[in-house]
């Protein structure tokens, strides 16, 4: 399907938070057969990679093999994701050359902001070396929280390359992309942050819960059962990944159909 989902797109002008969340959640929990297939297409391809890698290579899966998989898998089910709430497709896999650039695109959006941190930590850092040793720790702790936060609004105006790369729209280029998010920053971020609260929450749970059942008085101990418990953590662990992952790029899908509304001529079927 090579046309933009008409029915996805609302009249642009400036995006009203509450708006994009919402829709990202509705069009997620609305279509819950979509988001599974993908989810489970991805975590399935995740799990036989990590079995198979603990056959053949135990220690590579803390190494770049783990990392590789991991963005690949997170690729995988946002690029799945932006496809269907740009074009309504339900392919849970999309080609290699996607999901590369897509990951590549991610990593470079990214280095801005990260260079802002980066560089004005150790600056800031030397021109408040001279404080106490209280008063310096609690100032420059508090100025590399707001360096981290000028960061990631800096990150985030350039996300709009995102949902594009997914639908092989080659106009929206990083330069757009800051254009198209002046004056959104803080509302931009607070929205990515916002509609991932809830799978962060769950995943924070998961941990607790799985640490308690281990470490308690009926801890299941390094038998079969800690083995069966350790799984089902894991698998729930990748679903709850896969939910963040999906409300992320549902975000970003709205926000790029309220930015950047017309179906650009030389959009690409990847």
């Amino acid at each position: 399907m090579g046309e933009l989902n008409e029915s996805a797109v609302p009249a642009a002008g400036a995006p009203a938070l509450s708006q994009l969340i919402e829709s990202a959640y509705g069009r997620l929990f609305g279509n819950l057969g979509v988001f599974m297939k993908i989810a489970l297409a991805w975590t399935g391809a995740t799990i036989a990679l990590f079995i198979a890698i603990l056959i053949l290579a135990r220690q590579a899966w803390d190494g770049p093999a783990g990392n590789l998989i991991a963005a690949a898998t997170g690729a995988g089910v946002a690029v799945g994701w932006h496809r269907f709430v740009l074009r309504e497709e339900r392919r849970a896999f999309a080609d290699p050359n996607t999901l590369a650039r897509y990951v590549v695109q991610g990593v470079v959006a990214v280095l801005p902001g990260a260079a802002v941190v980066l560089i004005g930590t150790p600056v800031i850092t030397m021109l408040l070396r001279g404080l106490g040793d209280r008063a310096g720790a609690a100032v420059i702790t508090a100025v590399i929280i707001l360096l981290a936060v000028i960061g990631a609004a800096v990150a985030v105006r350039l996300f709009l390359v995102l949902p594009a790369v997914a639908i092989g729209d080659r106009r929206m280029t990083l330069r757009r992309s800051w254009v198209a998010t002046r004056g959104h920053a803080v509302p931009i971020l607070i929205g990515c942050i916002t509609v991932q609260i809830p799978p962060w929450l769950g995943i924070g749970l998961l941990f607790w819960g799985l640490q308690h059942l281990a470490g308690g008085p009926r801890g299941t101990g390094p038998g079969a059962g800690a083995l069966v418990l350790g799984l089902l953590g894991y698998l729930l662990l990748l679903l709850l990944s896969t939910l963040s992952t999906a409300l992320f790029a549902g975000f970003l899908s709205e926000l790029y159909l309220r930015l950047h509304p017309e179906p650009p001529d030389d959009v690409t079927t990847p």
